[in-house]
């Protein structure tokens, strides 16, 4: 009876683990289930994701694509695949499936006249696809801007920097500063105007003015904090650079010169500068002719180091020999003084070579014109003379100067002058010179 007994508890127990077994699969089957529910959902994410960059992809090269006209008004001499602005319209949808793309994407363009009567229009382009799953509702991107009707030769302008203000290149900083100095942090920026010396100058990025000055032959990305703060402050200065090229043609050409470079040096001369005379209101005076009055001022120049303050310093990379095959030489000079705001006045001029008007001789020519559109030598707002246009001697500077250039020809040749700037010509700089020596 025992026995019996035993054995019917067993046959129980296997009943009871079969159930078990049975129970643990059918709860794995439904994890198994939303396992392959998660697979799913993470595989159509990721190719909706994929879609929809390839889809903002498109929309953006639409709409690259209608900015990207040549005329404003379609004439006799435009060229048959030029794209005109007048001929942006609206388009129908269009479908296309790019390479390796698992969907077709239906473009559509829609163009509309400003409502403000503008002089442009807005466009907006939609792009449309249809994802893994088969949605009723497409998934879509839009895009949308604004044309404005402007003749194309003025897209020429954004080459051009201002030339007053505040600015900052793409590396956050003034362009004064050399592209190949180090930008420390924020507001620094480390530069070695010589890499055959230890002259170390610091400019603030904002402003381009030089903030101190020093020697220390460390790399410039070694430097240590300590170092840049003995090198901060102990100076207060304006930068000045360009380049001098070289013409031995007859006539002399500025726009592509061809010689090779000679052994040069700068130096800071007097000389006389003029400058609006203004009335009480800080406003320029003028005749009865409508001429501004000027007055002329006698330019005190900076000294070299060690000399009556403010001094000032020069590097160029010109050849140590000549002749060779260097053809431009690029030149970097500070003028500073130990603290405080100051401007400063003289005349540029090149040393190290023979100036004359014989064939043996160099003529020295600056490149100057009237960049900023005022019709004279002076700013837009006719308050000051405008240093940024090279002029022969500077006038109370207060600032950067950059692309202050010199062509050097032969001494029997005048200096070149070039067409002035006209954009419609495809004129976008004007390359013309005057003489500065002898």
């Amino acid at each position: 009876m025992a026995r019996l007994a035993h054995s019917h508890r067993r046959h129980l127990q296997r009943g009871v683990t079969l159930i078990e077994a049975l129970v643990a699969l059918l709860v794995m089957s439904f994890g198994m289930l939303a396992l392959v529910g998660l697979m799913s959902n993470l595989r159509l994410g990721a190719d909706i994701a994929k879609q929809r960059s390839e889809a903002m992809r498109i929309a953006r090269a639409a709409l690259a694509e209608v900015r990207d006209y040549s005329e404003l008004t379609r004439t006799a001499s435009t060229p048959a695949g030029a794209r005109v602005f007048d001929e942006i319209t609206s388009q129908a949808a269009a479908t296309f499936t790019p390479t390796d793309s698992n969907t077709a994407y239906t473009v559509t363009r829609t163009v509309q006249a400003l409502p403000t009567a503008g002089n442009g229009v807005s466009v907006r382009v939609n792009v449309s696809w249809v994802d893994r799953a088969g949605s009723a509702t497409p998934q879509f991107v839009t895009l949308d801007t604004v044309i404005a009707k402007v003749d194309p030769v003025f897209r020429a302008a954004v080459a051009f920097a201002p030339q007053n203000g505040r600015i900052a290149d793409t590396s956050g900083r003034n362009p004064a500063i050399p592209g190949d100095a180090l930008k420390y942090d924020k507001q620094l920026s480390l530069y070695r105007p010589s890499s055959l010396g230890s002259t170390i100058w610091v400019f603030n990025n904002l402003t381009g003015a030089l903030v101190g000055r020093c020697s220390n032959s460390t790399a410039l990305a070694s430097l240590t904090q300590s170092d840049v703060s003995q090198c901060t402050g102990n100076a207060s200065g304006h930068l000045l650079r360009g380049s001098v090229r070289f013409s031995n043609t007859n006539p002399a050409n500025p726009t592509l010169p061809e010689a090779t470079a000679l052994r040069l040096d700068l130096d800071f001369q007097g000389g006389n500068y003029l400058m609006p005379r203004l009335d009480a209101a800080g406003l320029p005076m003028r005749n009865s002719a409508g001429v501004i009055l000027t007055d002329s001022y006698a330019a005190t120049p900076p000294t070299p180091v060690g000399g009556t303050q403010p001094n000032f310093e020069c590097f160029n990379d010109s050849p140590t020999s000549s002749p060779g095959t260097q053809t431009v030489v690029n030149y970097a000079c500070v003028i500073f003084q130990s603290t405080g705001a100051f401007s400063w006045s003289g005349k540029v001029v090149l040393t190290g070579f023979s100036t004359g008007t014989s064939s043996t001789d160099y003529r020295v020519c600056r490149y100057s014109a009237d960049y900023n559109g005022s019709g004279d030598m002076y700013t837009a707002d006719k308050k000051s003379l405008d240093n940024s246009e090279h002029p022969e001697v500077y006038g109370r500077v207060n600032g950067p100067l950059i692309g202050q250039n010199f062509l050097v020809i032969r001494g029997d040749r005048t200096c070149p002058t070039a067409p002035a700037v006209d954009l419609a010509n495809g004129i976008f700089a004007d390359y013309s010179t005057v003489q500065l020596q002898p």
